[in-house]
């Protein structure tokens, strides 16, 4: 019984030194006609019946998975003419050319802009509506207690030249 067991054992060993053998590759199932000579739509019904996603209930695989907070615009970031209030500008200027009025405003800064109509100033965003030969309006809009929309007109004069000055 133990030479059996003995036996049993170096066969076992001796299996264990050889190469494992390859694995036989598995044949693809193959078509009735080779791709050449088949027509354009089997072709395609056998891509479509290959593989279909439905991104039903899923997330988009591009989209970021960190959402950025939005940040609030700094004084800084916005263009000069929304960093100050509209009354903080001075009308220095009208000047009228074949297109209309364009208005010069000197800012607190003391820089000087050329603002015509359709031009953003101020916080509020508000808007340039009209440019005359002594004034400027620009509308702002904003919302009330209630929630609707309203609008406001503000006018900014242009100065006029103090006495003892000429």
């Amino acid at each position: 019984m133990l030479a059996l067991l003995i036996g049993a054992v170096a066969a076992a060993c001796s299996d264990s030194g050889k190469a494992p053998s390859t694995p036989t590759p598995i044949a693809a199932k193959p078509s009735a006609k080779p791709v050449s000579q088949q027509t354009p739509t089997a072709v395609q019904e056998q891509a479509q019946t290959a593989y279909t996603y439905n991104p039903l209930g899923r997330r988009d695989p591009f989209a970021p998975i960190i959402m950025k907070e939005e940040k609030k615009a700094k004084a800084g970031d916005r263009p000069p003419l929304e960093r100050y209030g509209l009354f903080e500008f001075k009308l220095t200027g009208i000047i009228w050319q074949g297109f209309g009025y364009n208005a010069l405003v000197e800012g607190p800064d003391g820089k000087g802009y050329v603002v015509r109509v359709g031009t953003i100033m101020g916080p509020n965003r508000g808007v340039v509506k009209k440019i005359t030969q002594d004034k400027m309006v620009v509308e702002e809009k904003f919302k009330n207690f209630s929630g609707g929309t309203e609008r406001k007109e503000i006018v900014i004069e242009l100065r006029k030249k103090q006495e003892g000055m000429q």
